[in-house]
């Protein structure tokens, strides 16, 4: 199933692993171009993924995207687990 979200034109995805493992420690990658990590494991990695991914589906369209992962971030460090988030091209 391909979904695109309101106001985004359709494009082609491919599909590749959103979580990964750079300099021993493992991050996810968004849509938006946003890796984020860093996790001690690929287990908290994934639940954390799939945790910013219902945010997005849930808050994007009325808040941004970009918005709801700056709150996820920010989130995480006052629950004392900063991340240092990388922003890129996105895909």
């Amino acid at each position: 199933m391909n979904a695109v979200r309101l106001n985004e034109r359709p494009r082609t995805w491919f599909r590749s692993e959103r979580v990964f493992l750079s300099d021993g420690r493992w991050y996810f990658h968004t849509r938006e171009g946003v890796d984020v990590g860093p996790y001690d494991s690929q287990f908290e990695a994934e639940i954390e993924a799939g945790m910013l991914k219902e945010l997005l589906r849930e808050r994007a369209e009325a808040e941004g995207p970009l918005n709801v992962i700056r709150e996820f971030v920010l989130d995480s460090y006052v629950m004392g687990r900063p991340l240092a988030p990388s922003f890129g091209q996105a895909s």
